[in-house]
């Protein structure tokens, strides 16, 4: 699985993340939620243009996705920061790509994932100060 596939599977897994966490959402995250949730939806597209100019076959979405019980705002806010910290972990990864043109779909997209994550956490009330994004926990 190269890192563009992983990144797609992340796409996808935050799309049906959103969906499910934003009914949850109190009124004052809810439009930046819907707003990255279309973010992530334009991130898709691309992506599955990508492979469409490669002339490689993407990998469909599934069903459903593992995730944790939506019991209130405070949980679907703290899964939809997990959903944008993972997806950043895993587009920062394929920056190191040896293909070009992967490596930078895989830039774009990691900075694309960084600005979301900042956004969400000032959102939420979280400090958005992290100079390497997406860099595994030491």
């Amino acid at each position: 699985m190269s890192a563009v596939d992983t990144g797609l599977a992340g796409e996808y897994a935050a799309i049906y993340a959103y969906g499910a966490a934003g009914v949850h959402l109190d009124e004052a995250v809810r439009d930046l939620a819907a707003a990255l949730e279309a973010e992530h939806r334009d991130r898709r597209d691309a992506l599955l243009d990508f492979y469409d100019g490669q002339g490689l076959e993407a990998a469909s979405s599934k069903a459903a996705y593992d995730i944790a019980p939506i019991e209130d705002a405070e949980t679907a806010r703290a899964l939809l920061l997990d959903v944008e910290e993972r997806l950043t972990t895993a587009w920062r990864a394929g920056v190191a790509s040896d293909e070009p043109g992967e490596r930078e779909i895989c830039l774009n997209m990691f900075i694309d994932s960084a600005n979301a994550v900042a956004r969400w956490k000032i959102a939420i009330g979280e400090t958005a100060a992290d100079p390497w994004p997406g860099r595994p926990e030491a």
